[in-house]
């Protein structure tokens, strides 16, 4: 499902088109933790989510009827009999070809889909496959640590108001840059996230200068080049003037350098967006 915290949601009349409008816009903001149980029983395979307080969401098509068991909390989705708002506990069955809009309350919600699993399989992929329709941007509980980068670069772009080509245009101005002090163990390389990436050559220890990213004002390749991610492992630290990039835990060598553009943003420019939080474990 996808996942966002919002405090003020309403659905009037459900429709598949509303549904995917909906899970567009959740793409560009913060996205909700969750945890996912996937469960095995002969026959049976149960996938169970913990949804946050005040979250809403949206999930996949499903390819195949299921049942689902709400065992915590209180939700308003749409359900084959309409719009309807469930309070644990409670079961019903579903029908195939839906796709799902909710609303959680104030308490955190366990929800659990429950379907046949003839032959006892256990890949996810495959059961991926065979249940649900995938979303480009996947399954949450799913995704790739390049999908979920980028899923949250487009929400932290949403945020400030910018386009991607805007952002470029910003990246390409060559009036502030300048060279990479000799000696720092980084290097530029294509990057799985987006375009080029600052990579480390050597080992880091958290809390250890990378490289720096502004200095006397100008704007080096690790202020130009280190992508964003929410699977961060450096962080923008002001000294004088000038702006570092420090480990915030051990950075091996090629791994790429990441950063939470928020915090960038905070430390640049004092701007502090909603999101910024301590960055995954990688």
């Amino acid at each position: 499902m996808q996942l966002a915290e919002i405090n003020n949601f309403e659905i009037a009349t459900v429709t598949p088109d509303k549904v995917v409008a909906l899970q567009n816009e959740l793409l560009k903001m913060p996205q909700a933790n969750i945890v996912t149980e996937h469960i095995f029983t002969p026959g049976k395979y149960e996938r169970k989510i913990t949804i946050p307080a005040w979250t809403v969401l949206t999930g996949a098509e499903h390819k195949t009827p299921y049942r689902v068991r709400l065992e915590k909390g209180t939700i308003a989705v749409n359900t084959d009999d309409g719009l309807k708002v469930l309070t644990a506990p409670c079961e019903f069955d579903a029908s195939a070809g839906m796709q799902r809009a909710g609303r959680v309350f104030e308490d955190e919600v366990v929800w659990v889909d429950i379907y046949d699993n003839p032959d006892d399989c256990t890949d996810l992929a495959v059961l991926e496959d065979r249940l649900y329709v995938v979303p480009d941007c996947g399954l949450a509980d799913s995704r790739t640590d390049v999908q979920k980068a980028q899923i949250d670069y487009g929400a932290f772009l949403h945020q400030i108001g910018m386009t991607q080509d805007e952002m470029d245009a910003v990246v390409h101005i060559e009036s502030d840059l300048m060279e990479m002090p000799e000696g720092v163990a980084v290097e530029l390389r294509d990057s799985p996230i987006h375009g080029k990436g600052l990579f480390a050559t050597r080992d880091f220890e958290a809390g250890e200068i990378v490289c720096p990213g502004r200095l006397n004002g100008k704007r080096t390749p690790g202020g130009r080049f280190i992508n964003h991610s929410v699977y961060c492992n450096v962080q923008p630290e002001k000294v004088g003037d000038d702006i570092y990039a420090v480990a915030m835990r051990k950075i091996y060598a090629n791994d790429e350098l990441l950063v939470d553009y928020r915090a960038s943003m905070r430390v640049n420019f004092g701007l502090v967006l909603q999101g910024e939080l301590p960055c995954l474990d990688g």
